[in-house]
């Protein structure tokens, strides 16, 4: 076997088996490396034989042990990765004869088709082609081991760049189905986001610039003070931590089991607003906008209040709950594309009062005692639901609150020690004390958790990132729930400006050590917009590319789409990549081997070898006109010598003597390159007219000699 093809696909198949490191078992990725160590050994010459196949059959046997015994743990998806990449180091261990090759170089492929389950950014598919590019130099070192390895990858990305175009024409055509099944998942959650809520835990995200979702506005996206990007809904309280109530989960499934969606009045059955209901509602015309989620292997969308599903469009199944969330039927492991309707001006009327006021008005009543005391107090001096509202708002903005990432840990009563010792905390622990507050004073409420604000990617484009997390509140007040956002009154630079601004007011940052700076400095932010550009741009363009965006594009090439139209369509694309591969694969013209000089000589030796009946077959130019002189018409014979010295001269002495004599002259170098170019073009072309005509004269010679 070719010890260098051999390497190269070892080294391929590491690199795969480190970008699936988050789904493999460690010890799976420890017998990949010692794999690759082994071919290593053999490469180098450390040893010189793979190890025996008894020994490997057993590591084989005791590893489907272990993977049976931990894929329980791991789900379904994540052992059938990890039994691939155990195959593949175990082959590769006996890697010794073609086939054996040929069996690692396809499960390295399905390996490629592995990694995009996980990663689907631009990054991650330049890594992917880099390696699909090595993988294919090691199958041509395999068939061509004399090659050079500079020479292979040239041949593959040659390939590559011929397999593009007809790769790119099969993408936009063929049509975009959904899938056919739901991919397992694992159990392990990859959102910033959690469903359940400990004052503090959105704070650790301010440190993490990944991107959660982008959002694209037909129009001008909404101000940042409406930028409210609703996920979940927080309605349990023990004392410490707000999660999802059990209750809600129930009541939605059962719903959702009965068929019944919410019944809101400017819903329509094709997605957008009806004019009459939207003028009894005030809901306005609906602004359509396109959600772009990362991966997060949860359900949960993020929509700005109140968002719709759009109909009109193609979208992954949805559903919006009663709390007006909304959920995809299938959980988000690669980026998707959803379009939604948002309708800024619709009230948050409450379909499930009864249940949403029962539900929100629990809290432990042996905690938190201070605040409760406060509160009752408060509330014996309003007069409505709103004042009571507006008094907790007045409490965060007039007594010394501060806007913090660092507060200070409040493990026993932390709703006390905030409210009125530590004062000082993020936007969960004042939606926190807000929602505990307005249920002591008799008032449903909840906490809701998602995003704020967003950064301008370009006019209409939004990217939300995990530090722009952020938790606010909803009181129910006279069936519809009111928004408030204890945050904005301690620190209202957080909703018009973003998190930075608000941290600097407060003399912090998000970043910490010594490049902490660096996100201040133009380069450095230049550098990241246009990353970010580029990002989005492939999201929209290549990942974001589903069947409603295929049928949109064939419509502006073919207008209205008959069943004639498109089989007709169908039919020029055949025809078209037939061409092509014909063009490919059997070339109707092959670019002759010879230069012209060649070309010439070669016609004379073949008249001269016909008249002669002596053949050249090795003999050099100037020893088969020693050979054949004798035997040529003196006029022949001087004829296939001026031939034979011109060939000569453009074969092996192609430069001009004029060259040389101005190489000696020439002061400038780009003057001297020009000159030299110019003047072996000219001196070819003379030698070209000479052969051209001594062969035509030659020609003639022969042909009346042969008569006579």
């Amino acid at each position: 076997m070719n010890n260098r093809a051999n390497m190269l696909l070892a080294t391929c198949f590491i690199v795969l088996t480190l970008s699936l490191i988050t789904p493999l078992l460690t010890w799976v990725v420890l017998i990949a490396i010692c794999a690759v160590i082994m071919q290593s050994a053999l490469y180098f010459g450390w040893q010189e034989n793979n190890p025996s196949s008894r020994t490997v059959n057993l590591l084989a046997v005791l590893a489907l042990i272990a993977l049976g015994w931990f894929g329980l743990s791991i789900g379904l998806l994540n052992s059938m990765i990890n039994l691939l990449v155990l195959a593949c180091a175990l082959k590769l261990m006996l890697l010794s004869q073609t086939r054996d090759f040929l069996q690692l170089f396809c499960c390295c492929l399905f390996l490629v088709g592995c990694g995009f389950i996980f990663a689907l950014g631009l990054e991650a598919w330049i890594g992917y082609l880099a390696v699909i590019a090595l993988l294919f130099t090691a199958l041509a070192l395999l068939y061509a081991p004399s090659l050079s390895l500079r020479v292979s990858l040239r041949k593959s990305g040659i390939v590559l760049l011929q397999a593009f175009p007809l790769a790119a024409l099969l993408f936009v055509v063929v049509p975009q189905f959904p899938p056919l099944w739901q991919m397992p998942t694992s159990k392990s959650s990859e959102t910033g986001l959690s469903d359940t809520v400990t004052p503090g835990d959105i704070a650790s995200l301010a440190k993490s610039s990944d991107l959660a979702f982008s959002a694209t506005f037909s129009q001008t996206p909404p101000p940042a003070q409406q930028r409210y990007w609703r996920a979940m809904t927080m309605e349990n309280f023990d004392g410490k931590t707000w999660s999802i109530s059990p209750k809600r989960k129930q009541a939605e499934s059962q719903l959702k089991n009965m068929g019944r969606k919410v019944s809101l009045a400017y819903s329509s059955a094709n997605g957008s607003s009806d004019a009459a209901s939207d003028s009894a509602s005030g809901g306005g015309v609906g602004e359509p906008y396109q959600l772009i989620v990362e991966p997060n292997n949860q359900r949960w969308l993020y929509s700005l209040d109140i968002s719709t599903e759009n109909t009109a469009l193609d979208n992954p199944k949805m559903w919006q709950q009663f709390n007006f969330a909304l959920r995809a039927e299938r959980p988000i492991v690669g980026k998707r594309a959803f379009y939604l309707t948002y309708f800024p001006n619709v009230p948050l009327v409450s379909e499930l009062a009864d249940f949403d006021t029962q539900l929100n008005l629990q809290f432990p009543s042996d905690s938190n005692l201070s605040t409760q005391a406060w509160v009752k107090q408060l509330a014996a001096n309003t007069q409505s639901e709103y004042d009571v509202a507006n008094r907790i708002l007045q409490h965060f903005k007039t007594s010394g609150f501060s806007y913090t990432l660092q507060p200070n840990a409040m493990p026993n009563s932390p709703i006390d020690t905030f409210m009125f010792e530590a004062k000082a905390g993020f936007c969960a622990h004042y939606a926190s004390a807000m929602v505990f507050a307005l249920r002591v004073a008799g008032i449903p409420a909840r906490m809701v958790t998602g995003y704020q604000g967003g950064e301008l990617l370009s006019d209409n484009v939004i990217q939300v990132r995990q530090y722009d997390a952020h938790a606010w509140v909803e009181a129910l007040i006279d069936g519809v729930w009111v928004s408030y956002d204890p945050t904005s009154v301690v620190a209202p630079s957080r909703i018009s400006f973003g998190l930075e601004q608000a941290l600097a007011d407060f003399n912090e940052t998000r970043n910490e050590g010594m490049f902490k700076n660096l996100n201040s400095a133009e380069l450095f932010l230049s550098i990241r917009g246009w990353f970010r550009q580029i990002d989005y741009q492939w999201s929209r363009l290549v990942l974001g590319f589903d069947n409603q965006t295929q049928t949109d594009l064939l419509k502006q090439l073919l207008g209205e789409l008959t069943s004639k139209k498109m089989t007709l369509f169908l039919l020029s694309l055949l025809v078209i990549v037939s061409i092509f591969l014909l063009v490919l694969f059997f070339p109707l013209r092959r670019k002759s081997q010879f230069s012209r000089h060649q070309h010439l000589y070669l016609t004379a030796v073949e008249l001269v070898s016909n008249f002669t009946k002596v053949q050249r077959e090795h003999r050099g130019s100037t020893a088969y006109f020693n050979l054949v002189e004798s035997l040529l018409p003196s006029t022949a014979a001087s004829q296939f010598n001026t031939i034979t010295q011109e060939f000569e001269r453009a074969r092996y002495q192609p430069e001009a003597p004029e060259v040389h004599e101005a190489t000696a002259a020439s002061d400038k170098p780009a003057n001297f390159t020009k000159s030299t170019s110019k003047a072996n073009t000219t001196v070819l072309k003379q030698q070209e007219r000479v052969m051209k005509d001594a062969l035509s004269s030659l020609r003639k010679t022969l042909k009346l000699s042969g008569n006579q």
